[in-house]
């Protein structure tokens, strides 16, 4: 017999603490809407699998492995079979530490408890349940903000109407996976979505879950305030909302239009969605360490004199500021966890970092299960942003080294690698 449950629990921190994001300190001034930490629990005969999406931009580690040790001593499910997940909301709480702010820790021991609860509330609520997934596609609201210039030189998000613009480096991923949960009446439990675009919507010092906070919303509306939505991160790392075309501008509160877009094609998608209440459940994790990148002596001394200097702008003094913690962090490995849980005919494959779309598009490619989730940023991250070689050789924003991005050329091909052994080995205790 397959039981779901879903459940969702409000971490909005308090006001006046710092919002990571952008490189400078921002302190919240009011509540956009809420974030909240919301879970999957998914159980048959043989085996159970829990997920945990946090509204927030990362997680550290410690965070992560807090999270699984409590819902594992609460519920049994093996740690193997807990993604726990960031949506990475640039309107989220205090948990980043580095050159301009502080993490805080009162607020991460909550948010471990209440991520935590989400999963045991979830749990020891589950239902008789029957489940089904499909796969849509939203192709016009993400971008690649990656571009050739006319001098020849990558630059990150160019501006609207940059006349310089030659052609997009990359590609985007417009896959929109969606997977149904209803009890056996049909009544919906709740809706797990899957799509890449940076949820970078918002700005400003209020909280907002961003676009996936809409898309509740509207699920919602649709659904029942009842139904829980989780929302899995694609791989993103080089995706985002600026039509640099121009042909679709940002609008008034963007993160709405984006947010009841999507909805759309999840509602639309989920309505095709066969149900089934015989899936295998099954997960595997892949550990392994890396060499952190260290800044050369020669950027050193000159994010020194950025620093230092009386004419730099602020945003650049802070880089400079990043690019010497770098330098000073007694880091000089990176631990490494890759993750894949099988629900049936979808494998959800979880890796820490932002993952620049082409590596999430490889992982797709060489997956033996029908459908396939890439959720970036879960198993706790700390490691930035994770671009191809190609990417590395280009340069521009994302390569850059900072405190909390400095994993070196051709780990993102490592990930893809070690994803695609993943799927292999679950994908054959399936077939067993």
């Amino acid at each position: 017999m397959l039981t779901c449950g879903m459940a969702e629990t409000d971490i909005t921190p308090p006001l006046d603490s710092s919002m990571p994001g952008y490189f400078h300190d921002r302190k919240s001034t009011g509540v956009l809407d809420a974030l909240y930490a919301k879970s999957l629990v998914v159980e048959t005969d043989k085996g159970a699998a829990a997920w945990v999406a946090l509204d927030c931009i990362d997680l550290p580690r410690r965070v992560v492995l807090g999270i699984r040790e409590r819902i594992h001593k609460e519920t049994g499910i093996p740690a193997s079979s807990i993604m726990v997940s960031a949506t990475h909301t640039h309107t989220g709480p205090p948990v980043v530490t580095c050159s301009f702010m502080t993490a805080d820790e009162t607020y991460l021991k909550l948010m471990t408890e209440k991520a935590a609860d989400a999963a045991i509330i979830a749990y020891r609520t589950r239902k008789a349940a029957r489940i089904g997934f499909a796969s849509g596609e939203e192709a016009d609201i993400a971008f690649n903000r990656r571009f050739w210039m006319k001098d020849g030189r990558v630059r990150m998000n160019p501006g609207i109407g940059n006349p310089d613009i030659e052609r997009t480096e990359g590609p985007i991923d417009p896959q929109v996976l969606v997977v149904r949960i209803d009890e056996l009446d049909g009544k919906p439990i709740g809706v797990v979505t899957n799509y890449a675009c940076h949820t970078d919507t918002v700005g400003g010092t209020l909280y907002s879950a961003d676009y996936p906070g809409e898309l509740s919303a509207s699920l919602k509306r649709s659904l029942g305030e009842h139904v829980v939505s989780l929302f899995l991160m694609g791989a993103s790392g080089n995706i985002n909302h600026i039509d640099v075309s121009g042909k679709w501008p940002i609008q008034r509160e963007h993160h709405r239009v984006l947010g009841r877009i999507l909805a759309g094609e999840v509602l639309k998608t989920r309505e095709k969605a066969a149900l089934t209440d015989d899936v295998e459940i099954g997960g595997a994790q892949l550990f392994f360490q890396t060499a952190c990148r260290r800044p050369t002596d020669e950027e050193v001394e000159k994010a020194r004199q950025r620093v230092a200097s009386d004419t730099e702008s602020e945003v650049r003094k802070a880089f400079a500021a990043e690019v010497l913690l770098a330098e000073t962090n007694g880091d000089t490995v990176a631990d490494i966890e890759i993750q894949a849980i099988k629900l049936g005919p979808l494998a959800v494959v979880g890796c820490p970092g932002e993952l620049f779309v082409e590596l999430g598009l490889a992982i797709k490619a060489a997956s033996p299960f029908p459908y396939t989730a890439v959720n970036e940023l879960s198993n706790g991250s700390a490691t930035g942003y994770v671009c191809t070689r190609e990417a590395f050789a280009n340069g521009s924003y994302e390569p850059k080294i900072t405190s909390n991005s400095r994993l070196p050329a051709g780990i993102g091909e490592q990930f893809v690698q070690h994803a695609a052994e993943l799927l292999s080995r679950i994908n054959g205790e399936q077939a067993e």
